[in-house]
């Protein structure tokens, strides 16, 4: 293998993570503003800035957790609960 082709392989290798770690933020970014919408649905105007701040810089296994007690969740509060 010459240094040219270990200079191609490492090219692709590091545009193929690119790409991976490209698509896993978009979704992660969607499902954020998807539960953003949901909240916002649910709870109108309870749904302020700080809210939107938690949302947005919680982890991805919280945002999940929080889509899923959307729908079961009587408040707010009880929702976004740790």
């Amino acid at each position: 293998m010459t240094t040219q082709d270990i200079v191609e392989t490492w090219r692709r290798e590091a545009i193929q993570e690119g790409v991976e770690q490209g698509v896993k933020q978009g979704l992660e970014q969607g499902e954020r503003k998807l539960l953003l919408r949901q909240l916002r649905r649910r709870f109108g105007a309870a749904v302020d800035g700080e809210i939107e701040r938690r949302v947005g810089t919680a982890s991805v296994e919280q945002v999940e957790i929080w889509a899923e007690r959307v729908l079961s969740a009587a408040t707010l509060a009880e929702l976004l609960a740790d």
